[in-house]
């Protein structure tokens, strides 16, 4: 019994077929027909063929088909193919009714699997828009698991929102006869939205009438996904070259013409793109001359290198402004290995040239006077060394320029400072290169003027200018300056050379009095090793160049050492040894004496220390205290600290001053004496009778000890005058309860004297010259006399012996 969905079929088709038997088969022409209306070439035109065929009613045939999806069960049928072929059929043999019957279903057969083998999503629609029927890859595509779960489907619930609407309208043009087609997303059975690209095709009986609808879709959900992408990608390099200064190009290997550039050519260039293409050469034009050489150079390395390459140039736009820009190519090599094209990117760095040249201001400006500083000056003189063009250095330092910035007040030396930078600048030539190098020190280099008469009118001038200005706040004060000149490449080949000759000129110049100036000569070179000595002092202690040598200290009579006198040496790494005379004046002069002399300290106690654990108990030693030292706050807490470190009883440590200690700050040195006193040290003057009020100290400090001059002493046995004096002392010190140590015995004469006048105790080289810590092991002992070479004397009437004895090398 047929279905329902059946005989709703044949009634539609009714009209065109005059048996009902024969109605599925007209339908599947007439569905063949539609749908292959819309393919090309292929097996579309034999699905053309084959429906036409059946179409065309070439033979009668009975056929049993099975609809599948709508359809519960199959059906069998006679379809008549046209009224009066229909007829003639009814007549014909049975046998050749039997042959066409084969040929048909073959036909049929094959129509159908054509449908199911097509790539697209193949549907058939009722008129109310019921899926009748889709074929197996459709159904794959919407993630059914068979066509039969499609089967009566509302084909248009699977669209959404304006999708929806849009298949609405385009099934509703089919109905009406008219093809359709649409794009849209749809969801699948498993609610995976995916893209269609969909054509409707009414399917019509012989009288026109639409009986179905054909919907073959293609899915182009990857194609649109891809889409969408590039577009966003596309929208995206959009609002970056809005917002942004690059410029996107591909240039041909001639540099004749660009393939492709992109809008921001108007922001970079002020050009738009369709310039660019019209005149190639139309940015170059904007390039300024001089940089375009420098361009040029670097376009034609990346063709001849095949490799890329950057420029950094100025443009000048339309509107008149000047930005800097910078181009990076990249070459794109063919397989023969030419250059194809070049492409790469050009921005607008004139922010980031602007920052950076406000960098190097900062770096290479002195930030109170304006003026270069002495990084720039640096930087300025090897570039003239380079160049190897001679010059003039001045070295400018004011006078008296801690006095007026203690008087001033710091606000008003900064304006003095300002001040003098302009007079510098109005008193020399134009081209003068001016730099402050810190504090009140200035440099100025001088190209068109490198003589030295031409030079020493430019320091003329300078100190002219300068004196002409009175000082605000103290009146009838001047300015004044000393100058030192330097030549390039008479005083050196390098700013270091060239600063120090200059430096040390500037010092000879405030030597003769200040307000002057002097070029660098012989003397200046050999002060030079004065400066390098002392730049040299902080690694010396850091590195443990110097070191200590000891000279003991004797009782006259019986030769027994009783102490020891610490001697500082410097082993330099390349001067070798240097004599104490020469580097502690130098310590003394730039401070570095206080460091020093706490480095004496400790290491003086540290080896007494080592002396008193192997025996020699009752040694003492003496250590050098410089005026510098002296009036430090700190001494006391120093010779404490290093006192207690080393485990040594205070009354072993004998600390030497000279008179020229006492005398820099009497009150001061009074306090310290006073407190270094009171932790148990002893106290010795050292060089007693130099001075010129030796007497005076005795009463003021009260030591425990005087060194008599070595002065004295070479004198001692030749001069009775002398003699008289040495014996003098040494009452005078006896009456007053202290001690006297005679220095620079080098003759038996000298001890024999020096025993017969009670000196305590005797130091020198007849007893012993400096030696290194070890070699004093064995005199160190306990009862330990000097070598046969010097003869003991009978013990004569005198003093108990002190504890201990002399000192450092004196840094004063």
């Amino acid at each position: 019994m047929p279905t329902s969905l059946s005989l709703k079929w044949r009634r539609a088709l009714r009209r065109q077929a005059a048996d009902p038997s024969q109605q599925d088969q007209h339908f599947l022409a007439l569905l063949l027909g539609a749908w292959s209306s819309r393919r090309p070439v292929g097996l579309t035109g034999f699905a053309i063929s084959v429906a036409t065929g059946i179409g065309a009613g070439t033979a009668s045939v009975a056929l049993q088909m099975a609809l599948r999806g709508s359809v519960s069960a199959p059906f069998s049928t006679q379809v008549a193919i046209g009224a009066t072929v229909g007829a003639i059929a009814m007549i014909a043999t049975r046998r050749r009714f039997a042959a066409q019957q084969a040929r048909h279903a073959a036909a049929m057969a094959l129509a159908s699997s054509f449908l199911d083998a097509s790539r697209d999503c193949v549907k058939l629609l009722d008129l109310q828009g019921q899926m009748l029927r889709i074929n197996d890859y459709g159904a794959t595509l919407m993630e059914a698991s068979s066509p039969v779960q499609l089967a009566g489907a509302d084909w248009l619930g699977f669209w959404k929102g304006g999708d929806r609407d849009a298949a609405t309208t385009a099934f509703r043009n089919a109905l009406n006869g008219t093809p359709a087609s649409f794009r849209g997303t749809c969801t699948t059975t498993a609610g995976q939205p995916k893209w269609w690209d969909s054509q409707l095709i009414p399917v019509k009986d012989h009288g026109g009438k639409v009986v179905a609808v054909v919907c073959a879709s293609l899915d182009i959900t990857n194609q649109t996904q891809l889409l969408q992408q590039l577009r966003a990608k596309s929208e995206l390099m959009s609002e970056m070259e809005a917002h942004v200064q690059l410029v996107f190009f591909s240039y041909s290997a001639n540099f004749e013409y660009f393939h492709y550039i992109t809008a921001g050519s108007s922001n970079v260039f002020g050009l738009e793109p369709e310039e660019f293409m019209r005149n190639p050469n139309s940015w170059r034009e904007l390039v300024v001359p001089e940089d375009r050489a420098a361009l040029q150079a670097e376009m034609t390395r990346i063709m001849t290198e095949s490799t890329e390459g950057r420029a950094q140039y100025r443009i000048r736009k339309a509107d008149g402004s000047v930005r800097w820009v910078r181009s990076t190519g990249y070459p794109v090599i063919g397989d023969n290995g030419d250059v194809l094209r070049i492409v790469g990117i050009t921005e607008d760095v004139t922010a980031e040239q602007e920052r950076i040249a406000e960098l190097d201001r900062l770096a290479y400006t002195d930030s109170l006077t304006g003026l270069a500083n002495r990084a720039a000056l640096l930087r300025e003189i090897e570039s003239r060394c380079a160049a190897s063009k001679p010059f003039g250095l001045m070295f400018v330092d004011l006078d008296r320029f801690k006095v007026l910035n203690d008087t001033l007040g710091h606000l008003a030396a900064d304006h003095l400072l300002r001040h003098v930078g302009g007079i510098i600048r109005r008193s020399l030539p134009d081209d003068a290169y001016i730099a402050r190098l810190g504090g009140d020190e200035f440099a100025v280099l001088i190209g068109s003027v490198v003589d030295q008469p031409g030079l020493e009118a430019q320091a003329k001038a300078l100190l002219g200018g300068l004196s002409e200005n009175r000082l605000e706040g103290l009146a009838g004060a001047f300015i004044t300056a000393s100058i030192g000149i330097s030549i390039y490449p008479e005083h050196g080949s390098g700013h270091d050379a060239l600063l120090s000759s200059a430096d040390v000129a500037m010092y000879a110049a405030k030597k003769t009095g200040r307000n002057g100036y002097q070029f660098a000569g012989k003397e200046a070179a050999r002060t030079i090793g004065d400066f390098e000595l002392e730049r040299d002092v902080p690694e010396a202690l850091a590195t443990n160049q110097f070191f200590l040598h000891f000279q003991t200290i004797h009782e006259p009579h019986s030769l027994a050492v009783h102490g020891a006198e610490a001697l500082i040496r410097w082993q330099h790494p390349r001067r070798g040894r240097i004599s104490p005379g020469d580097f502690i004046p130098l310590l003394e002069e730039t401070g570095f004496v206080e460091d020093v002399g706490v480095w004496v300290l400790d290491n003086a106690l540290r080896q007494l220390a080592a002396w008193r654990q192997a025996g020699a108990m009752n040694l003492g030693v003496s250590v050098n205290v410089s005026a510098r030292q002296l009036g430090s706050e700190q001494i006391v807490q120093q010779v404490d600290r290093a006192l207690k470190r080393h485990g040594i009883p205070p009354g072993k440590l004998e600390i030497e001053l000279t008179e020229t200690a006492l005398m820099k700050n009497p009150k001061q040195a009074r306090t310290s004496i006073v407190e270094l006193k009171r932790l148990g040290a002893r106290i010795a003057i050292d060089d007693f009778g130099t001075g010129y009020s030796s007497l005076m100290y005795l009463a003021d400090f009260e030591p425990h000890t005087l060194k008599i001059d070595r002065h004295f002493t070479s004198k001692i046995e030749h001069d009775p005058t002398t003699q008289t004096i040495v014996e003098g002392i040494i009452d005078l010190a006896h009456k007053l309860g202290i001690q006297v140590i005679a220095e620079g015995v080098e003759q038996t004469a000298q001890l024999d004297i020096l025993r017969r006048v009670n000196c305590d105790y005797v130091q020198g080289y007849l007893l012993s010259r400096p030696q290194a810590p070890e070699g004093l092991m064995t005199r160190a002992q306990p009862g330990a006399r000097i070598g046969p070479r010097v003869r003991t004397g009978a013990a004569s009437p005198r003093r108990s012996a002190p504890d201990c004895g002399p000192t450092t090398d004196r840094p004063n």
